[in-house]
């Protein structure tokens, strides 16, 4: 017996099946984690990606998300009770915050036009697997899970003038004055440099990005817009972005002329929608908007936005018979609108300042009881609001040609236009603009024959209400839509107004109040009466016979041209829709 217990001692066969038999379980239940983590990561893999693809179906129609929502998640072959939530909001385009905060389920952290652009999908379900359930609660591996955040944004550019931009050669004379009046240089364009500026487009985003380098701006494109610059910045980078050499040349030829000295504030300039809290430099990245800037307005508004004073006391016109128009000063609001804007519908608004006008008109002589009576300096205020205009609709057609097919509605408000004879208050052509009411207007003397004579005159014109209505840019449209390289054409909202046809409506001067004549100590009472009469009613024939000659562009070129070349028309909005882009839905 001892001896068969020592050779079984010394035996080593079958040695490893005990410890198979001990270690079995273990490897059979490592096989088992292994395949079932392996499913588990093919699956969460899987469903990340229908929930990508629902997200994304959502976000194209958000009023109709869970229905979409469920459509895309049958066509990748899963049951729609996966999805566990839908949550529309809006989508924060902020480079400062982080990537979960930008979804704003609330839409009181980026309100925006109020309407919902973003959605949120979480789907949910159990993982497959073959032996690691019989671990129970024991089971180291979830459900399945995920969630996807997907937005849609379209926009467009939208500019606004109250002129209509054509070329003549009193329109360049007053550029050239004008501005160069506001810059302190003798400015030098000619016919053909007048024409390439309004005839051409400057790529905004790739201006932007100009701008920025130029003048060392590293931080988001909202940044930027509320810096001052100086003007020859902003005249290299516009030179940098047009759509074509002669434009470039002449932003060139300008910029050389100009100091960096003369400040351009941009903030009442531009208008940037979602690209506010963006990072400059990412302008010509897809899918960035693709819009543009008339070069001539970009101009011209730069140079009205900065310091410089309009000197018009030398600006004369001859209107009829002697009679004589003399601009002696004009003032503007605060630009409380961007003349340029980027965005989407509802959200995406311009606007003009309001503009005021400080006429001297001299009637020449006028026959009064058989003699000549000057009339040299008749006081006239004409004042015009604002004009504004929002993106109301970007409609984007389900079809190839999206860039031809797009239609961008406009709802545009021109600006109330009235005038008054009289003295106007002391700091009515202060800048900004105080407002005036017709109480504030008072006498002005318009004749003092000897200290014997003595004729005031005070004024208040029916007002010219302005025009509200739709403008579309389309196909069907009153406009086209623009781009970088191909400007669209304008459409403009008007109620005709001019400043003749405005003047003569000053028909309270007949009133009792409007034209007194005073006749002193040299007759008796009842003479008196009847002479002042008989002057007065001479004087208003004197007056309203020029009055009337005041009519738009073929008595008073001056005006219009001077107006033309700060783009303003009276009681006019015009409108271009520089760029419209269709929204992709992306995820964030």
């Amino acid at each position: 017996m001892m001896r068969l217990f020592s050779s079984l001692r010394h035996d080593r066969s079958a040695a490893v099946a005990p410890m198979v038999a001990a270690l079995g379980t273990v490897l059979i239940g490592a096989a088992g984690f292994a395949l079932d983590a392996g499913l588990y990561y093919v699956g969460e893999r899987n469903l990340r990606a229908a929930t990508d693809a629902a997200a994304m179906a959502a976000a194209m129609n958000p009023a109709q998300a869970v229905a979409r929502a469920r459509d895309s998640l049958i066509r990748n072959g899963y049951d729609p009770a996966i999805l566990r939530s839908v949550e529309t909001g809006r989508y924060c385009a902020d480079a400062g915050l982080g990537a979960a905060q930008r979804f704003d389920a609330s839409m009181a952290l980026c309100p925006g036009n109020g309407r919902v652009n973003a959605v949120r999908i979480r789907t949910g379900k159990p993982a497959r697997q073959y032996l690691m359930r019989v671990l129970g609660p024991a089971n180291p591996l979830p459900d399945l899970a995920a969630s996807a955040t997907a937005t849609r944004i379209d926009e467009a550019g939208v500019g606004i003038t109250s002129g209509i931009l054509t070329v003549s050669n009193g329109l360049v004379n007053s550029v050239n004055d004008l501005l160069g009046a506001l810059l302190g240089i003798k400015l030098r364009l000619s016919t053909a440099d007048v024409e390439a500026l309004m005839t051409s487009n400057i790529d905004a985003g790739l201006f932007f990005d100009a701008l920025a380098q130029r003048v060392g701006e590293s931080g988001t494109y909202g940044d930027l817009t509320s810096r001052t610059v100086g003007l020859r910045d902003l005249l290299y980078a516009a030179a940098s972005a047009a759509d074509n050499a002669s434009s470039a040349a002449t932003l060139t030829l300008i910029a050389g002329q100009v100091g960096n000295g003369y400040a351009v504030p941009l903030n009442g300039l531009f208008g940037l929608g979602v690209w506010r809290k963006m990072p400059v430099g990412g302008a010509d990245e897809k899918p960035a908007l693709r819009a543009g800037i008339n070069a001539y307005q970009l101009f011209a508004f730069a140079v009205q936005a900065g310091n410089g004073t309009i000197d018009l006391s030398d600006a004369v016109s001859v209107v009829a018979g002697g009679s004589t128009v003399k601009i002696a000063a004009m003032a503007s609001g605060p630009m409380d609108r961007p003349r340029f804007s980027f965005g989407p519908a509802g959200e995406t608004s311009v606007g003009t300042s309001a503009l005021r006008l400080q006429l001297l008109i001299g009637l020449g002589n006028i026959a009064v009881l058989g003699n000549a009576v000057s009339v040299d300096s008749l006081p006239v205020l004409i004042d015009i609001a604002a004009a504004q205009a929002q993106v109301t609709a970007i409609d984007c057609p389900d079809t190839a040609e999206q860039a031809r097919d797009t239609r961008v509605t406009v709802h545009a408000d021109t600006g109330l236009v009235n005038a008054y004879i009289g003295t106007a208050p002391a700091n009515a052509m202060t800048r900004p603009m105080p407002p005036i009411t017709a109480a504030s207007i008072g006498q002005a003397r318009i004749v003092n024959l000897l200290s014997l004579i003595t004729v005031d005159a005070r004024a208040v014109a029916q007002p010219v209400m302005g025009k509200s209505g739709n403008l579309v840019f389309g196909p069907g449209g009153q406009g086209s839509v623009g781009r970088p390289g191909a400007p669209g054409s304008a459409a403009s909202i008007g109620n005709g107004s001019q400043a003749g046809p405005l003047l003569t409506s000053l028909s309270s001067i007949a009133a009792g109040n409007g034209l007194q004549v005073k006749i002193l100590g040299l007759c008796l009472p009842l003479v008196c009466d009847a002479t002042e009469a008989a002057v007065r009613t001479q004087l208003l024939n004197g007056i309203t016979a020029p009055l009337a000659g005041l009519v738009g562009g073929t008595a008073d070129p001056l005006l219009d041209n001077l107006l033309a070349a700060l783009g303003i028309q009276l009681g006019h909005a015009t409108l271009w829709a520089t760029g419209a882009r269709c929204g992709v839905p992306v995820l964030v």
